[in-house]
C-alpha cells in the first residue's frame, strides 16, 4: 500500500525524524529510567499486533521506552511500528506533535487494519486509562477490564498477537485510589471517554485528584517481549472470546509477574 493510501494519521509518522532524535531519546531512556528491553528475537517477520500492560499515568513512559527500542532494534523504515493511543494523548499541545511523527495514531480499528494491510504493526492496550492509573498497589496486575476488541481485531485482520509486560512505569508517579467512581460520577466516561479519574502524587504537581501532565520519576523500567499467540489457530474460526481473554492475560500476569520479581528491595539493617 503506498503512502498516499494511508490515512492521514498514519502518514504522520516521519522515518527521517525518528532517525534524527532516536539517538537522543534512546540515550535519555536509558539514563533516566535505565531501560531494559528483552525477547524482540520472538517477533514474528510479519505484521502483528503488539498487546501491551499500560503504566504511569498520562506521561505512558512504557509506550516511548517500547517505540525507541522496537525501532533501535528493527531500524526506523524496516517494519514500521504505530501505536493506538487515546485521543488526549496524540492532540495534546507539544507532546502530541511529539508522538504522531513517533507513529502514535488514535485509537481506531480503521486504523489498526490500514496499518496492518501496509505491512506495519500496530501496538494497543486494552487496559486504557484504567490500567494506566490503577492504584499502586496493583502495579504489577494485568486489568484489562474484560476488554477484548484487540482479539476480535487480531481475529478479523489474521494477525498474530505478541504480548508484551513491563515493569516500572507505575513507579513513576504514586496513584492513590482507582478513580474509576469519580469519573462514573462527573460522568467523564461518556463525555471524554476517560474511566478513571483517581488522586495522584507526582512532580511538579504533588497531590492532585486530577491526573496532569507530570514528570516521570526515574523509575527503572523492564519491559519482556513475549512469543506470539496466533488466535485462529489457538482458539478457532468461532473463538470464546472469554476464554481466549483468560487465556492471554494470564500469559501476561506469568510475563509480568516474573519480570516483577527481578525488582531488588536494598534490605535495611
Amino acid at each position: 500500500m503506498s503512502d498516499e493510501s494511508l490515512p492521514v494519521e498514519l502518514r504522520e509518522r516521519d522515518p527521517e525524524f525518528i532517525r534524527a532524535v532516536l539517538p537522543t531519546l534512546w540515550l535519555a531512556s536509558t539514563v533516566w529510567f535505565r531501560a531494559e528491553v528483552h525477547g524482540f528475537e520472538n517477533v514474528p517477520d510479519e505484521p502483528v499486533l503488539f498487546v501491551g500492560n499500560h503504566s504511569g499515568g498520562g506521561a505512558t513512559p512504557d509506550t516511548f521506552v517500547l517505540l525507541l527500542a522496537y525501532n533501535t532494534f528493527f531500524t526506523v523504515e524496516g517494519r514500521p511500528l504505530y501505536a493506538l493511543a487515546h485521543d488526549t494523548i496524540t492532540s495534546a499541545p507539544l507532546l502530541g506533535g511529539l508522538t504522531r511523527r513517533l507513529g502514535v495514531v488514535p485509537a481506531d480499528n480503521g486504523f489498526a487494519e490500514k496499518i496492518f494491510d501496509s505491512g506495519g504493526s500496530a501496538l494497543v492496550y486494552p487496559g486504557g486509562d484504567v490500567e494506566a492509573l490503577r492504584p499502586w498497589r496493583d502495579r504489577h496486575k494485568i486489568i484489562f477490564s474484560g476488554r477484548t476488541g484487540f482479539l476480535r481485531l487480531a481475529h478479523r485482520c489474521n494477525v498474530k498477537i505478541v504480548p508484551v509486560v513491563a515493569t516500572g512505569g507505575h513507579d513513576t508517579l504514586i496513584v492513590l485510589n482507582d478513580g474509576r467512581r469519580t469519573a462514573k460520577m462527573l460522568r467523564l466516561d461518556k463525555l471524554l471517554r476517560v474511566k478513571s479519574l483517581p488522586m495522584t502524587l507526582s512532580v511538579p504537581w504533588g497531590l492532585l485528584p486530577v491526573p496532569l501532565p507530570h514528570l516521570p520519576l526515574p523509575a527503572k523500567i523492564r519491559m519482556e517481549v513475549l512469543e506470539p499467540i496466533d488466535v485462529r489457530e489457538r482458539f478457532g474460526a468461532k473463538p470464546d472470546w472469554d476464554d481466549a481473554l483468560r487465556y492471554v492475560t494470564s500469559v501476561m500476569q506469568v510475563g509480568l509477574s516474573n519480570l516483577a520479581s527481578q525488582t531488588v528491595v536494598p534490605m535495611v539493617r
